[in-house]
This record gives C-alpha cells, structure tokens and sequence, in this order.
C-alpha cells in the first residue's frame, strides 16, 4: 500500500512540474490548486527529476553550489562525542545554511541558543542584532526551549523496540502502520500548545520604546527616568494614558515594560529644566538640549507638513514600571 502511495505521489508530482522539463535555472511557479509559490527547474539526477524549492536562496545556491554556514550552539538532545554511550540534552554545537533557519533555531531554543565567540564573524552586525532582538522577546514572553514530550518519547521507544523484533506479529505491525499518524497528532497538540502563548497576546497591544542612548532603558526601569517627551501633531486625538510600552535598550533587547499614568499639554517655550533629565539625554547644559529638540521637532514635521513653533505642543507623559525582564 506505502509503495502504491509513493508511485502516486511521485507520478502527480512529474504531471505538475512536466513543464519545467526544460527550465535548467529556477523558474518561479505560483499553483493556484494549491496556493502556493515555488522555484522550479529540472536536474535529472534528482529521484522525481526535479528541484522544488519555496526559496530563491535555496534554489539558485543548488545550481551554483554556492551558499553559506551560521555556526551557533543550543541545548539540544543528541552527542558530543561519538563515543557517548547516550543522547543526552546538552549544549551541542550545529550548524544552519540560511539566516531563516537560524531564526527558526532561535525559535525552537530561546532560552540556550548562543553564538560562539569565534563564530559572530559568519553574521553581519544586522543578523547579530536581529537575532538578539528576537531571542530577548521570547525570553521576555516566557517560550522556553523545544524538547521532546514524555508521550513522544514513549512513542518512539516503542516503536524502536517493535522495529528491531525479529519477529512481528499482527498488533506490531498495526502499530507501526498507525505511528505517523499518532505522531503527527501528538506533535500538533504540542505545537497548538507551544504557541498558545499568553504574554505574547498581551505584549501585541504593547509599543515599543526604543532608546539609543546607554543608560536610558536603565533609567526608564529603575525609575530615575518616569517621563517620556514627545512632540503634539494634529492627529493625537486619542489620550495616551493607559498606553503601554516596551523598552527596548541600544543593544536591541527587551528589558522591560512601562505604562503610562498620566499625560500633559506643554507649549515648547515653557518646557523647564527641571521636569527632564538633559543630562541624561547626553547634554551638558538645557539650553543644548532644547536647541536640540527643537531642530527635531520641526525636521520631524515636515513628514507629516506641520509647522513647528516655540508655542507648538509638547506632550508630557508620566510612566510607571509594569516589569523588568
């Protein structure tokens, strides 16, 4: 029957893609049957004679047998040293050959996932603070790492054991036919489970705060800073109190959360030393940092066609700290 099924799938598989036969780079296929978007073209050393790939990295780098390694490290179930009498979780250096599928192993490892040392070279500084930032989130929803339930494990235990009996008798064979599909079930009610995440839902309402300068988030958490300063346009209609936010510090991480208490209309030239940090900001004197202010209040406005004047808004808000992560 499997055979049977093998046959089926690969004949389907030749009909859809016959038109291909003569396309020796990636083609872009878009199949409306089964919406979805591929990259195709024809190898004959390939079993079904042809290359499907959903990346246009994946597929050219096949052809041009070019592509590129991300080393990184994890805890994960396997071994070191070939010799380790078991599989063990540990932490075990592996290897990816796209930027998604680092993100994906960031994803299945939040809380271990780690660059060597001597392999941050393999990444660009954007890669680097990319996966920071995302490793940070998941950290601060709470997602731990992948492993591999008790149920699944006892599953296949069981099904090693039944496969390596010399002999089978009807019950083992049933089962051995049934255990993908009881795989699969068990692992969709894991994943439906994984990522079923509260925090998540309850940050999406959440904005971020990033902050450029080090120290600020700092502040921000441990209360020496309880403002945030922005400038008023047309558009704010709504109030800002109850509002949420996410600090997000220089190096890209998430290191807390804050919400908003109260809010306050000021007039620019009324704006005083004493109800902001200047310092803290990086400016010697609050002379400085209006000047500075007020260069970028009025560059900002011009985005969206606003004057900006010395009696033009500021909005002054008061924030609390929800969290620190």
């Amino acid at each position: 029957m499997k055979s049977l099924k093998n046959k089926y799938y690969f004949w389907r598989q030749k009909k859809r893609y016959r038109k291909f036969k003569n396309c020796s780079l990636p083609c872009p296929f878009w199949d409306k049957r089964r919406d979805t978007f591929e990259w195709v073209y024809y190898d004959e050393n390939r079993q079904n004679g042809y290359d499907i790939q959903t990346s246009l990295y994946e597929a050219l780098g096949n052809v041009s047998s070019s592509g590129v390694t991300y080393h990184y490290e994890a805890l994960m179930y396997g071994r070191n040293d070939p010799e380790e009498k078991d599989a063990k979780y540990q932490m075990i250096e592996s290897h990816c050959h796209s930027f998604d599928e680092v993100v994906g192993c960031v994803y299945r490892y939040p809380e271990t996932f780690y660059i060597p040392e001597n392999c941050l070279e393999e990444y660009s500084k954007q890669e680097l603070r990319c996966l920071k930032k995302m490793q940070s989130y998941l950290k601060a929803i709470g997602l731990p790492d992948e492993k591999e339930s008790s149920e699944i494990t006892a599953l296949n235990e069981k099904w090693k054991k039944i496969d390596d009996k010399k002999r089978k008798n009807l019950k083992d064979y049933f089962f051995l036919l049934s255990y993908s599909k009881r795989w699969e079930k068990l692992r969709e009610k894991e994943n439906l489970k994984r990522y079923a995440n509260e925090k998540s839902l309850l940050y999406s309402a959440y904005y971020p705060l990033y902050t450029d300068k080090k120290g600020i988030a700092e502040a921000y958490l441990n209360g020496q800073k309880d403002y945030i300063l922005n400038r008023k346009y047309s558009f704010d209609k709504k109030t800002q109190v109850g509002k949420r936010y996410m600090v997000v510090n220089p190096d890209n991480e998430y290191c807390g959360t804050l919400e908003v208490i109260s809010e306050e209309f000021i007039p620019f030239k009324k704006l005083k030393a004493e109800m902001v940090d200047y310092k803290l900001a990086g400016y010697k004197t609050f002379l400085e940092y209006q000047e500075h202010l007020y260069h970028e209040y009025r560059e900002d406005g011009k985005i969206f066609k606003e004057e900006f004047t010395e009696d033009s808004l500021l909005i002054y808000l008061k924030v609390k700290v929800l969290e620190k992560f």
